[in-house]
């Protein structure tokens, strides 16, 4: 079971999918990172013809920041020619400006903004989409335990219509001993026949389910080319376990466990804490856009002389929609985002008590009903064993003793079955907790 488990985590198509999705997230991640990647721009300008004959080049490295949504620039620019007064602002000295400046966001876009809210929407998305990837991991191991137990099964359910057929088989050695001596009627080894064919009829049948079940198995168990393994027949195990009593804690206490450990519980409370982000930053968003600017540049070189002071100033922008349409909707889209995912948790914590009660239930009553059948085993081997004792003496005949050992294998299987739904049940209990 641990290989098919192991091979699930390492092969399984749909693993491999859940975590193309991780990758993607995690793209998404840095993309929105790339929101603080400094910014490079140059801007040129040059009119030949016309009364003011004059060119411009500016070159601006502009960086934002984390820090209160607050953006920082750097620049040079060099001006040439003649200007007109209304754009005296273009003109340098001869080796240019140097410049430099700050933005700060002193009210919307302050405490957050659409980068750093995208940064942090983005972060949890990736621990959302890990958690979806451990959840179908979760569900596969789940589905991949139960076939490895059916398989299990279905090969000791085999072996049990073997062992019946080769009653019938060495029954039918001695009836032809004892029909040569005249001691039993030719009948009786014609009815024996009868049964070695049926029994070979049930023996076929349970081959090939052990061979369905091998095949539904390989889905889960690939080799280092990732093709699908059928186990061998050799590989299956020759018994299960009988289960043990199981002290199980208090349910409130699995319950409990569960939401602490479940890959779905998780990633719903990172959607929970994605949509508060989102959240905030659409209650920030309704606020008006109050940015503090301030500036410092210096001209270097030969030229007027009103150009050679060091310049220094400071503003302040005001901004505000008058509707606050856009505003307004997203905090509504927000608070409704929000909305939803409290719904999410609540039924998931409904769905997974409802899930354990009924694992604990099936463990129980598997365990009880292996007990039953263990009983049952007992008892059909002892009246199997008296009337096959009674065949001998001459006190019983073939007929009977073909009920007594079809009711043996009859247990037998009973218990099979018993056997392999406890272990569904604690396959299914433990996947409730969160785990395999």
């Amino acid at each position: 079971l641990e290989d098919v488990l192991e091979s699930v985590a390492e092969t399984h198509p749909t693993i491999e999918r859940a975590g193309m999705s991780v990758a993607r997230a995690d793209g998404e991640a840095l993309a929105a990172r790339g929101g603080f990647d400094p910014v490079l721009s140059i801007r040129g300008l040059w009119s030949p013809i016309g009364y003011y004959d004059n060119g411009q080049v500016e070159t601006q490295l502009r960086q934002p920041t984390p820090l209160w949504g607050a953006s920082v620039y750097a620049g040079y620019r060099i001006g040439w020619g003649s200007y007109p007064p209304y754009r005296g602002g273009y003109q340098t000295l001869s080796g240019g400006e140097l410049r430099a400046g700050v933005d700060i966001p002193l009210w919307r876009d302050g405490p957050i903004d659409a980068r750093r809210a995208k940064i942090e929407r983005t972060r949890l998305g990736v621990e959302a989409a890990q958690q979806r990837r451990d959840l179908a991991l979760l569900a596969v191991q789940r589905a991949a335990a139960r076939t490895y137990w059916s398989w299990v099964a279905a090969g000791l359910r085999r072996d049990v219509t073997r062992a019946l057929l080769e009653l019938a088989e060495r029954r039918d050695v001695g009836l032809r001993e004892l029909a040569a001596a005249g001691a039993v009627e030719s009948m009786q080894l014609v009815d024996n026949r009868r049964l070695i064919l049926d029994r070979t009829t049930r023996a076929i049948d349970a081959e090939r389910r052990f061979q369905e079940a091998a095949i539904a198995l390989s889905l889960y168990l690939r080799d280092d080319q990732l093709v699908p393994v059928v186990p061998d027949e050799r590989q299956a195990p020759r018994s299960i376990a009988a289960p043990r009593a199981l002290a199980l804690p208090p349910i409130e206490r699995d319950i409990e466990d569960a939401m602490h450990r479940r890959p779905d519980v998780i990633a719903a409370q990172t959607s929970r804490r994605a949509a508060a982000v989102q959240l905030r930053l659409a209650r920030n968003q309704r606020a008006p856009a109050i940015n503090l600017q301030s500036f410092v540049a210096k001209d270097l070189g030969e030229g007027p002389a009103q150009l050679r002071p060091v310049e220094w100033g400071a503003g302040v922008v005001f901004e505000l929609p008058l509707a606050l349409r856009e505003a307004r909707g997203a905090y509504r889209a927000a608070r409704a985002e929000l909305g939803a995912v409290d719904a999410e948790l609540r039924q998931l914590r409904d769905q997974i008590a409802a899930e354990l009660r009924a694992a604990r239930v099936a463990l129980e009553t598997s365990r009880r009903a292996v007990a039953l059948a263990d009983a049952h085993v007992n008892v059909a081997h002892e009246l199997a064993a008296a009337e096959r004792t009674r065949l001998r003496e001459g006190a019983s005949d073939l007929l009977a003793v073909n009920l007594r050992e079809l009711a043996v294998a009859d247990a037998e299987l009973a218990r099979i079955d018993a056997l392999a739904t406890f272990q569904h049940a604690l396959i299914d209990y433990r996947v409730a907790l969160g785990s395999i």
